[in-house]
């Protein structure tokens, strides 16, 4: 897909997703059923609090961070709509961390555009940030956390793994994994983890199934 790149793609990508937040704000002043999530009611509602130097708490059903409200507080002085483009600009940023760690193992450029298109042209993944779900920002936290332990960079993982917990608290079974990869075998401190890179592990699973080909056809398994 030599025509399209990846920066057409992530403007195409913003572009589609602004109008879905304006058409949502239509749907939801013509019609009976809502587009946007009744969580970002109860989200708006709370950093409307926060505002006004209460706590978002008072608003019944919020269970979140108060770093959600804060983050949404300009909701109430901006546009109601501030939170949306948030989320989706979080959903923008995962596409580019996707890229940026497929980049990083050396994946080829279409398939690494291919990769990017699933998630950035995927109905359910624009759908979530533009109706007002804050999933997005955890997601792009999440592949953060790996680009730093790529790059060997484990005390800021440390810290914005901490936060994304706090912020919600599933990540933690992202807990085993990663302290898998900081094992002192596979990983020294100063350094970067081992990253096999596309190339080489296709060009390993080639050799392997070539071997298996000649001692197959040398009739050593019949």
């Amino acid at each position: 897909m030599k025509w399209l790149k990846f920066r057409t793609l992530l403007l195409l990508s913003a572009i589609f997703r602004v109008i879905l937040i304006v058409y949502g704000e239509w749907q939801d002043t013509h019609m009976e059923v809502r587009y946007t999530d009744v969580d970002y009611l109860v989200f708006s509602d709370a950093a409307s609090l926060m505002a006004n130097g209460e706590s978002p708490y008072k608003r019944t059903t919020y269970r979140y961070s108060p770093l959600l409200a804060f983050l949404l507080t300009p909701n109430s002085f901006i546009h109601r709509s501030w939170g949306k483009f948030i989320f989706s600009a979080a959903d923008l940023l995962v596409g580019s961390f996707i890229q940026y760690i497929l980049k990083k193992r050396e994946v080829p450029e279409d398939m690494c555009l291919y990769s990017v298109m699933v998630w950035l042209l995927n109905p359910f993944t624009f759908t979530i940030g533009t109706r007002g779900n804050c999933e997005p920002i955890v997601c792009a936290m999440i592949l953060w956390i790996i680009i730093c332990l790529i790059n060997g960079n484990v005390v800021q993982a440390a810290i914005w793994y901490g936060l994304v917990v706090h912020f919600r608290i599933y990540p933690i079974i992202y807990a085993l994994p990663i302290i898998l990869v900081l094992d002192p075998h596979s990983f020294q401190s100063g350094q970067k983890p081992c990253l096999v890179n596309w190339k080489s592990s296709q060009d390993n699973t080639s050799y392997s199934r070539k071997g298996v080909s000649e001692v197959d056809g040398m009739g050593v398994f019949k």
